[in-house]
């Protein structure tokens, strides 16, 4: 991928993410990346055209970054490996919070894009419901939850703080990584299998 390209995605994700989908037009997209017009659509037939491929190719980025703290195919230490992973989940949502709120409000209205905007948060929730399940058949969790259930249960909560943390910052008093490992302590207590926290009969 030559520089223009590159800085042309990137300036398209940044404007989207301020603006939306109207506010993102070329001309502002154009003067971000530091090129004129001519050359954006010499790259890109359309408007809608970059910002599919500035929308993938954020979402690519995002992936690798979590891709690089992987949650075992062969769960052995739920708590552990499960805060690894979602305290980067959460780590990349703060970092992306403005894109993220733009993308919900775009929901719906452009069809061609819905698809990309749930990228990440697809992969993240693949990612958690394969473990989940992998740490079922191991006994490692209760085998009477859907692993889906337990996934998006953990995922709503890592949600709701990045979502809630930047509208309300005083009703989160610790850091982000004390505050996943507290959310799985709760969490975790309710998929203990029995045995392991006290009689569920």
């Amino acid at each position: 991928m030559d520089n223009v390209h590159e800085r042309l995605l990137e300036a398209a994700s940044a404007v989207f993410a301020e603006e939306g989908f109207r506010g993102a037009t070329t001309r502002k997209i154009a003067a971000r990346a530091r090129v004129n017009e001519v050359t954006l659509f010499r790259h890109f037939a359309s408007k809608e055209e970059l910002l599919a491929a500035a929308i993938d190719w954020q979402v690519a980025s995002s992936i690798a970054m979590l891709a690089a703290v992987p949650l075992p195919a062969a769960p052995r230490d739920v708590a552990g490996e499960l805060g690894q992973f979602l305290t980067a989940t959460l780590s990349g949502f703060a970092a992306a919070h403005r894109a993220v709120r733009t993308s919900l409000g775009e929901w719906g209205h452009h069809r061609a894009l819905d698809d990309r905007l749930t990228g990440t948060g697809r992969y993240v929730s693949d990612q958690v419901e394969r473990y989940l399940a992998a740490a079922q058949e191991r006994g490692l969790i209760r085998g009477d939850v859907h692993p889906v259930v337990a996934a998006q249960a953990l995922i709503a909560t890592i949600f709701a703080h990045g979502m809630l943390h930047q509208m309300m910052p005083e009703r989160f008093p610790v850091g982000p990584e004390e505050s996943v490992a507290m959310y799985l302590t709760i969490m975790l207590e309710g998929l203990q299998p029995t045995g392991r926290g006290g009689d569920r009969s």
